[in-house]
């Protein structure tokens, strides 16, 4: 038993105690085993359990409480308390939980299928550009209008995280994630639907230049050649040819297709552009790819967390990035975007897997908790639970692999639209 734990009767817990009742999922009515105790009534549950002891963490409790735990006598009488929950109600509050969660489970499945659609469409739409190029046009519009679709004045949007492997992951899934990243940008922004059609059609094309290049660059792990990546930097230009040879596609969108690596101070490429020499919507697209670059990267060990890849953005690209949008960036996706491993303040470790740009503070998270199986895992939308918050953020070496194979944390991640309806009055 570690020095900061002891046991106690439950005769002697008092309010404010933060203790473990070590009984398992199945056999208690509260969302946690382990908790701080809000009210006597909660310690009436406890004595109505059966339980003659549990864990105490003496450091997590208030001083006051255990204080008050050395005054009381062994045989003194509870009182009942008025608007107390019974332990029925409790019962039936961890049932709507659970439920909650299969609910937000099954969302989540379809939200994966619906990634995986539009992933296909790309990979198709970027097989067609050799053959079929106006097919492809047609059907890169066709990706956007339906992601358009989400954006619409009586929803909100919400980002989800999908879990991808190894395999799963490509350069479809990247092309994906930054139409996705630009797109919920764009729409912060309050950019028109014509803006948000050009953004979303630079950000599908935005790598088409990449066909011209041999996948064994494109794909290549490890450090790159100096010939290699002077070879890879030419899919800008090769991409604009190709679009230039469409007519249907709008000089706008060609000029992200060329010029979403040029950076703010001119040390981008191809042109070294500077200003207002890049467009809104190319920076935009330059902040989404960067950004997605940066969490999934080709070597695994490189990849970043969320957090992190955040702070990047905000301070290595100071002068080369549009500083106002990766601030929009970062409101809209949350101080703790999908993807982040977090420690919440009752010590539970989840994975944030939405984010509301209206509650950027409490996500929804999946809960890392042993005493239930990994394919009924408790879903939290922490909005809905005022003393729940996050206290800081995890990097994957302080969380055994156990956690992460737990909650599904996967090698690489996706990011999809949900449209929720807004709540009234909002």
């Amino acid at each position: 038993m570690a020095a900061n734990q002891t046991l106690i009767s439950v005769e002697k817990l008092t309010v404010g105690m933060y203790v473990d009742i070590q009984l398992g999922w199945a056999h208690h009515p509260f969302l946690f085993r382990k908790l701080k105790i809000k009210s006597a009534h909660e310690i009436q549950i406890m004595k109505d359990l059966g339980l003659k002891e549990v864990m105490l963490f003496p450091e997590k409790s208030d001083k006051e409480s255990l204080e008050a735990s050395k005054k009381i006598d062994d045989t003194s009488e509870f009182e009942e308390e008025t608007n107390a929950t019974s332990s029925d109600e409790l019962w039936q509050q961890k049932q709507e939980a659970l439920k909650k969660a299969d609910n937000f489970r099954i969302n989540r499945k379809k939200i994966a299928l619906q990634y995986r659609e539009k992933q296909k469409r790309v990979k198709n739409l970027t097989a067609d550009l050799k053959t079929a190029p106006a097919n492809a046009i047609r059907d890169a519009g066709e990706v956007v209008n339906d992601m358009l679709e989400n954006f619409n004045e009586d929803s909100d949007v919400l980002i989800n995280l999908v879990s991808l492997s190894s395999d799963d992951h490509s350069h479809h899934c990247h092309t994906l994630n930054v139409a996705v990243l630009s797109l919920t940008i764009g729409n912060a922004l309050g950019l028109s639907k014509q803006e948000l059609k050009l953004l979303g059609m630079g950000a599908i094309l935005h790598d088409i230049g990449k066909v011209a290049i041999p996948a064994a660059i494109i794909n290549k792990k490890g450090k790159k050649t100096t010939s290699e990546i002077k070879l890879l930097q030419t899919h800008t230009t090769a991409g604009a040819r190709i679009a230039e040879a469409m007519p249907e596609v709008d000089q706008r969108v060609i000029h992200v297709i060329k010029h979403h690596h040029e950076l703010l101070d001119g040390s981008g490429f191809p042109n070294g552009l500077k200003g207002d020499d890049i467009s809104t919507i190319c920076r935009i697209v330059a902040i989404a790819n960067i950004y997605d670059n940066l969490c999934n990267n080709p070597d695994p060990a490189a990849a970043l967390i969320p957090k992190s890849a955040m702070a990047i953005l905000f301070k290595k690209y100071q002068n080369k990035l549009d500083i106002d949008l990766v601030q929009h960036f970062i409101k809209t996706f949350g101080v703790y975007p999908p993807g982040t491993v977090v420690k919440l303040n009752d010590e539970s470790i989840a994975l944030v897997i939405s984010v509301d740009p209206s509650t950027i503070l409490k996500p929804k998270v999946l809960l890392y908790n042993p005493d239930i199986p990994a394919n009924q895992a408790l879903l939290l939308n922490l909005a809905e639970h005022e003393k729940l918050e996050v206290v800081s953020v995890l990097k994957p070496n302080e969380c055994p692999p156990r956690v992460y194979e737990y909650l599904g944390i996967q090698e690489n991640m996706g990011f999809y639209l949900e449209t929720i309806k807004k709540q009234s009055g909002s």
